[in-house]
């Protein structure tokens, strides 16, 4: 009788494969400085899903869309450029791209990953195969291939994608004023350059330290809620629909929970310590399109 490769074999045989890929791509972050040095900014995505271009001189509208692997169409659409044969240099263009790049941090779950970015696990594992190799298994430092295109957005759940749409019909029709997310707060530190690197937001203190309250700047709906980004520690972050997201860290404990609707001074949890925090103190950023900008500028006098 001849020997023939069964399924099981098969299977097996793919488990190896998929092991030892692994462990190169393990040993190639540990021992390469320069993959270090690519994902040491920003290790949860080091490609944006929306980014900004400065126009150079001599640029023009077809190859920038090439350069970023999208279509002219798409480009014009998104910038709503009138005449596509005159753009002026240094006008500043949104590029959305198809698919962003995830590092997986200690502890992180596929349906954590899932939940963040809005899209479904099954979409994940289509653009990943070694996950489905690994029988869904993630390891630490594992870099994952994200759709976030305007198909993806469709495979999130429908209480998410209601409360997104009622978040951005809100903030079209209420304005993009914000209250104070801590009251009686201290300013800290400002929103702009310190020690030599960008200050994202400002950081907001209050005498009650571990007891004070922070609280929903504006309605919005809740997409991020736990440790999920190195150096935020505990973290809340609400979409306030039409680009605009407002990020409380640092926080002692969470008081809501991914998908859930809140009203404008709710309360989300309690000032902490947590991640990269010597004290009590909230960092609260602003961002319209993943673009960090001064929330002084939102926050009412």
């Amino acid at each position: 009788m001849g020997l023939g490769v069964t399924d099981a074999n098969l299977d097996w045989e793919s488990q190896e494969e998929a092991k030892r890929f692994v462990i190169e791509q393990t040993l190639t972050q540990a021992f390469d400085p320069f993959v270090a040095l690519q994902t040491h900014e920003n290790p949860a995505a080091n490609q944006k899903a929306v980014i900004t271009y400065a126009v150079h001189a001599g640029d023009t509208l077809s190859e920038i869309a090439n350069r970023y692997g999208i279509s002219l169409h798409d480009l014009i659409e998104e910038n709503r450029i009138t005449n596509p044969n005159v753009v002026g240099v240094g006008l500043k263009l949104l590029i959305r791209r198809e698919e962003i790049e995830h590092m997986v941090q200690r502890g992180e779950t596929l349906e954590q990953i899932a939940g963040r970015y809005a899209v479904s696990q099954e979409a994940i594992i289509q653009s990943n195969p070694l996950v489905k190799m690994l029988a869904n298994q993630l390891y630490t430092g594992q870099t994952l291939k994200i759709p976030v295109s305007q198909r993806s957005t469709l495979m999130a759940s429908a209480p998410l994608r209601k409360h997104m749409a009622q978040a951005a019909s809100r903030s079209r029709t209420r304005g993009r004023q914000m209250s104070w997310p801590v009251e009686s707060a201290t300013i800290t530190s400002g929103f702009g350059a310190r020690w030599g690197n960008v200050h994202k937001g400002i950081d907001l203190w209050n005498q009650q330290k571990a007891n004070t309250p922070i609280l929903a700047a504006k309605e919005g709906t809740v997409i991020e809620a736990g440790a999920n980004r190195a150096g935020y520690g505990n973290m809340v972050v609400l979409d306030h629909g039409d680009g605009l997201q407002t990020y409380y860290a640092h926080m002692r404990r969470i008081d809501v929970s991914i998908g859930e609707e809140v009203e404008r001074g709710q309360m989300l949890g309690l000032m902490g310590k947590t991640g990269n925090s010597t004290d009590y103190h909230l960092h609260f950023e602003v961002r319209q399109n993943d673009i960090p900008v001064n929330p002084l500028t939102y926050l009412t006098k």
